[in-house]
């Protein structure tokens, strides 16, 4: 669920009391969905970005949010049995298959690490193809074959939009993605200042989007979107000199300051 809220591989959150919490600006452009009875995720209906959520006693800030260090804090991983199978923690933070010992599990989802089904709309099968889908289901979409390049972003831009660590998209050539339902609920945000930047969200969940753009021959398609594995795997880092302070990269896999070379 918070892959799909989120359009990143994990997301990252800082836990504060409400007291620690101060509104700058925006409060009233924020929505917020039920994804269960137990859980309210809330999120900015202008970009899509995901905004602090109560959870019992305290507010989850998204760090990807957050500018400047965030000092000497605790971490761990949660829920890593339903983590995405082309992400690879390399870490060595606490990991749970479920909810840690001190959290009620969230949204129904059990000790163990069994998280139930997001209900979304059954669409027929296509050979040959598999399916992405937001938070809610509304929007869902279908891709063939394999991407014809995947990056993990740093951006400052990618790391606000998708409230993350870093983004990590894939890009399918137009041929290979079609659109199945709720393309009338998806909504693009270009930042007034951005030459290429987009981000695409869906309305009702706030959960991410495919984003296409205007004369471009391929589609920009969330990686966390997709329900199945996409056959390759992230083929390196970039906006690296812009990553946030508190993430450390850890794998292997080829880093650019800015673009990689043509």
């Amino acid at each position: 669920m918070c892959r799909k809220h989120h359009g990143a591989p994990f997301a990252t959150t800082v836990e504060v009391a409400p007291s620690r919490l101060l509104w700058l600006g925006g409060k009233g452009s924020v929505s917020e969905y039920a994804s269960s009875p137990a859980r309210v995720r809330a999120f900015c209906e202008v970009c899509g970005s995901v905004a602090p959520t109560q959870v019992g006693a305290q507010v989850s800030v998204p760090a990807g949010n957050l500018l400047g260090e965030l000092g000497a804090v605790g971490g761990r991983h949660v829920f890593v049995a339903s983590k995405a199978p082309w992400h690879v923690i390399a870490d060595e933070l606490p990991q749970y298959d479920g909810a840690p010992p001190d959290r009620v599990p969230p949204d129904g989802a059990a000790r163990d690490g069994a998280v139930p089904a997001v209900p979304r709309p059954a669409l027929p099968a296509l050979e040959g193809a598999s399916h992405g889908s937001c938070l809610c289901g509304g929007v869902s979409f279908s891709v063939s074959g394999v991407p014809m390049r995947w990056l993990q972003c740093h951006c400052s831009r990618c790391r606000r939009g998708r409230s993350a660590a870093h983004g990590s998209n894939t890009f399918y050539p137009s041929a290979q993605f079609a659109w199945r339902s709720g393309r009338e609920l998806v909504r693009k945000y270009k930042p007034p200042e951005a030459e290429r930047f987009a981000v695409s969200f869906c309305v009702r969940c706030g959960g991410g989007a495919p984003v296409e753009r205007d004369n471009v021959p391929f589609v920009l398609v969330p990686a966390s979107l997709l329900d199945a594995d996409p056959g390759m795997r992230p083929q390196g880092h970039i906006f690296v000199a812009s990553k946030a302070p508190w993430y450390t990269i850890r794998d292997t896999l080829p880093q650019f300051a800015e673009l990689p070379p043509a």
